[in-house]
């Protein structure tokens, strides 16, 4: 609870859900392509859709998406939710000594290497969705 206030659930990749898949990935390769260029094989794992809400102070704390059994890349956040329809819930990035705030947008996609600190500001009014997706690759050599 002191890192991570939400809740969770997961989508697999199954006939019905591999449009948001193919969609997601088409994104992810493009901005790979322009901006980071980094060895990939595709999603690994099921897609995260995730709710912050006030009622609990909905945040997650500072972390990385690198590490584990499965070699996270790029990470992508979509929001789901209009940002007129919750207060806080920024998320961050940690791309110098101060963090930066993404964009609140309905549809926006942030995707940024998965080494990258970043955090969920808690929510203070309203709740916020988000689609969490990471994109695999070989180990970092």
């Amino acid at each position: 609870k002191s890192v991570r206030r939400s809740q969770v659930a997961w989508l697999s990749n199954t006939a019905d859900t591999k449009w948001v898949f193919k969609k997601l990935a088409d994104v992810a390769s493009q901005l790979n392509a322009e901006h980071y260029r980094l060895d990939l094989t595709g999603f690994g794992e099921a897609l995260q859709l995730t709710n912050y809400d006030q009622s609990e102070n909905g945040m997650y704390g500072w972390h990385q998406d690198y590490g584990g059994k499965i070699s996270r890349k790029l990470s992508m956040a979509m929001q789901l939710t209009d940002p007129s329809r919750y207060e806080g819930g920024n998320l961050q990035v940690m791309t110098s000594g101060e963090p930066v705030n993404v964009r609140k947008q309905r549809g926006l996609i942030a995707i940024f290497p998965s080494y990258v600190l970043h955090q969920v500001t808690p929510v203070t009014q309203g709740s916020r969705q988000s689609l969490v997706a990471w994109v695999s690759g070989p180990a970092f050599k």
